[in-house]
């Protein structure tokens, strides 16, 4: 069993006790405020949709032409532009929309990749006067990407009938 010769090896072992606490603790400070800047760009995504305004989701997801989303129909749309049109298409459809995330919205953040899930109601007003109700589940993969967190894939789902 080894001793210490004196104070001095006690005095390094405590400041380096104090110095990884401080990292530890400057990391966690800086996941908190990822987490609270990824999901602003999630609920403004939300936020975007319900007002009809597809164009202003641009500043929310990436932009490529290569991202994923699956959406309820069809199966899967590639690129921005090819999700962003459909879902315009969608929109001329109505005159009222309004997507709601439920209080379970859960953020992980793991270095400039976030994910997140949750659930949601939406409700649908068409032009025809016609109401939809619908509830689902969402889950969200972001990257930052010059400074600002972008969603790159979203996968939107409703639940089979039993």
């Amino acid at each position: 069993m080894s001793r210490f010769r004196g104070g001095r090896e006690l005095k390094l072992i405590k400041a380096a006790g104090v110095l990884a606490c401080l990292v530890f603790a400057q990391m966690a400070g800086a996941t908190g405020k990822e987490e609270i800047e990824v999901r602003a760009t999630i609920l403004k995504a939300m936020e975007n949709w319900s007002a009809l305004a597809a164009d202003a989701n641009e500043a929310c997801y990436t932009t490529s032409d290569k991202a994923v989303f699956f959406d309820f129909t069809p199966m899967q749309y590639v690129g921005w532009e090819s999700y962003k049109n459909e879902i315009k298409k969608v929109q001329d459809t109505l005159q009222q929309f309004k997507i709601t995330l439920n209080d379970d919205l859960t953020v992980r953040v793991v270095g400039k990749i976030a994910y997140a899930h949750a659930t949601w109601k939406m409700d649908f007003l068409f032009k025809d006067q016609t109401r939809r109700h619908l509830e689902g589940r969402l889950t969200e993969v972001l990257e930052k990407q010059k400074g600002k967190w972008k969603i790159v894939h979203e996968h939107a789902s409703v639940p089979t009938p039993h």
